[in-house]
This record gives structure tokens, C-alpha cells and sequence, in this order.
């Protein structure tokens, strides 16, 4: 799709939360609130920086930040602040849609924070899967539910090849429930999970981690040149053969999908096809709407002014009517993201891919 004429360069973002305290203009109201926002992240950035400093396991380090990411949850100006931070990041209005909209808020050598936003399925289906069966490898994972009703979640063993031929796979069901409102939810490495679609809007707070210990593979992996061709560097690494000895987290063998005697497994990653950024906005603008964020719509504004005439102006306007007149903005999934065999299947078929397997 094209995306017009390019509008001017907007401000680069800062490369942590604890910089954009110092460069968030204070020259109006609206500005005002901004710079509150980015301090109130700081404040959390900084906490965890202390426990990951001082931890002596990256284990030890995610029971300790346990708390903090309750307490995230439960503060409401934590999902504002973080909606505010994503909505200055120099592609906020311009991105393509995936099923997941994800506002990345910190990324260090010692962990990575992100706000998960899942989208409902238009008819409000729960039984349905968000993705295939994964792990993630040597990655910890702390979750909290910030805002709606959660959704089911499955933990399940690191499956295990029992049938080579026919490349069919075992695994053991470990914890099966709805992940809720203010719930705190812990993933191990290698550890399988599965969310199912919510059925409405539900924003979790994700940290993540390496188990091991910081080396100087963590400090290369988030330099600024690093990080803004990890894809590209990710697949160099793979092609000559690199990426464990620099660390680098490869999909292959991570995702499983349920079969008639069991689960199967996909070599590499399948990703959603990347829907129109006109369903990305649609999305934005119903997470900001449906938490509560409407005074956020003065930072789209700027936006606005700031950058000249960005894609689809005319329907960012539309929503921002929308948005200040309380006109009800529905969530949006673009075609092809919740009707994929391997990915998108219901609780029925893993209790008989279970069953047929144990």
C-alpha cells in the first residue's frame, strides 16, 4: 500500500524512557501531561533497572519485579502513560496491522518492557487460539492484565518428538485458566503457552528477559545500529551459521499446532500477513477510546501539526471526531489474521491433540 508523499521527520525518539524525561517540551498543557506520563514510566523503568541490577538470577530478578507489575496493572495512569509514549514514537500513525498491537516502552540489556493490546474477535469468540502453541526459547516471560476481562491461557510442557516419522509431538497440559484482571503470570524458558482471544479489548504488561546472566552479547544486541536492523542482522546470523553463539533467538521448532494424534510442528515461524494501516488506526484509536484515554487525542493533534500531512490524514481527523464526540470506535482485525489453520484453532482440538498424545 502506498503511503503518499513522506511528511516531514518527525523528533527521533529516545532511545530509553528515562531520556524522554529530559527531552519532552513543557510549553503547554498538553505538553505538560506528556512530560507527566514520561515520568511516570521513568519511575517504573527505574525500579526495575534496580532489581535486575541486583539480582543475582535473571529468575530471582522476575519474582522481585512480581510486585511492580502488579502494581503497573492496577495504576491506571500506567496504561495512559504508555499509550502516550507510543503515540510519540515517529511511526505511532503509520504502522501496518497485526492482531496484537504492541507499544514497545524499554529495551536494555537487562529486560524489555512491552504493552500487549488484544484485539477481540468480531463476534467476541473465546474459544478460538490468538496464535499457534510456542515457546520462546530461553526468554522469561512476566505478564499482568492492565485493563479488560483477560483471556484464557494455557501452559503446557516443552513438547517432545514422539512419532519422527511423522513428525508428531507430545506435551503435557501444566495450568489451564483465564489470565484476569490485575492476575501476574510467570512463563519459564521453554516453558509452551497459548492465549485465546478475549472477548473484548485486553492490555497486558509484558516483561521479558534472558535466563542467563548479562554478557556483552545482551550489550551488543541493543545498540541503537543493532536494534534498528535486528531483522536483517537476525538473518545474517542464521544464513552463516552465528546466532547461538551471539545469542540471537532463532524460531524454529518453537510453534505447534494440534493434530489428530497430537501436535505437529511448524520449522519456522509463520507471522500474520500485516493488514492496512486503515485497520491499524481503527484499532489505535478504540484501545485509546475504550480505556478511558480520550484527552490523548490532543497528542494526535500535534502530531498532526507537527508532521504536515501524514497517510490517511483524513481518517485520523475522522477518528479524532470520533474520539472527542464519544462516538463508540470498534475494534478491528484485517483479513487473513484469525483463520489461519495452524495458528487459529479451538480448545476442542487441543484436548484431542492432548488426549490422543498422552
Amino acid at each position: 500500500m502506498s503511503l503518499g508523499a513522506s511528511p516531514p521527520v518527525p523528533r527521533a525518539m529516545p532511545s530509553t524512557i528515562a531520556d524522554a524525561r529530559d527531552t519532552t517540551s513543557t510549553g503547554s498543557h498538553g505538553a505538560n501531561a506528556t512530560a507527566s506520563h514520561a515520568t511516570n514510566l521513568a519511575g517504573y523503568v527505574s525500579r526495575l533497572n534496580a532489581i535486575f541490577e541486583a539480582a543475582a538470577t535473571k529468575h530471582d530478578a522476575h519474582r522481585s519485579a512480581a510486585s511492580i507489575m502488579a502494581e503497573a496493572a492496577r495504576d491506571p495512569s500506567f496504561l495512559a502513560a504508555s499509550l502516550a509514549h507510543h503515540l510519540e514514537a515517529p511511526d505511532a500513525l503509520s504502522r501496518t496491522h497485526y492482531p496484537v498491537l504492541a507499544m514497545e516502552l524499554e529495551s536494555n540489556p537487562l529486560y524489555e518492557l512491552v504493552v500487549n493490546c488484544w484485539i477481540p474477535l468480531p463476534g467476541g469468540d473465546t474459544d478460538l487460539s490468538t496464535k499457534a502453541i510456542h515457546h520462546h526459547g530461553e526468554l522469561l516471560l512476566t505478564t499482568a492484565t492492565a485493563f479488560g476481562p483477560g483471556y484464557g491461557h494455557w501452559l503446557l510442557s516443552q513438547p517432545r518428538l514422539v512419532d519422527r516419522d511423522a513428525g508428531i509431538y507430545a506435551t503435557d497440559l501444566i495450568e489451564r485458566g483465564v489470565h484476569g484482571l490485575g492476575e501476574v503470570a510467570f512463563v519459564d524458558a521453554y516453558v509452551a503457552h497459548l492465549p485465546m482471544y478475549p472477548a473484548s479489548l485486553t492490555v497486558t504488561i509484558c516483561l521479558w528477559s534472558s535466563r542467563s546472566q548479562r554478557t556483552w552479547k545482551d550489550s551488543l544486541k541493543h545498540l541503537r545500529i543493532v536494534s534498528r536492523h535486528r531483522e536483517t542482522l537476525r538473518a545474517v546470523a542464521v544464513r552463516t551459521g552465528l546466532a547461538r553463539r551471539l545469542d540471537v533467538t532463532v524460531a524454529d521448532t518453537f510453534d505447534f499446532y494440534p493434530v489428530e494424534s497430537g501436535f505437529a510442528a511448524i520449522r519456522e515461524r509463520e507471522e500474520f500477513p500485516r493488514g492496512p494501516n486503515e485497520d491499524y488506526l481503527q484499532s489505535l484509536f478504540h484501545i485509546v477510546q475504550a480505556t478511558g484515554n480520550g484527552d490523548l487525542a490532543a497528542v494526535i493533534e500535534r502530531r498532526l501539526e507537527r508532521e504536515g500531512s501524514p497517510a490517511n490524514r483524513e481518517l485520523i481527523r475522522e477518528l479524532l471526531d470520533r474520539l472527542r464526540e464519544g462516538v463508540s470506535i470498534p475494534a478491528c482485525l484485517s483479513p487473513g489474521q484469525y483463520d489461519v489453520p495452524t495458528a487459529n484453532f479451538h480448545v476442542t482440538d487441543i484436548e484431542r491433540a492432548l488426549a490422543a498424545a498422552s
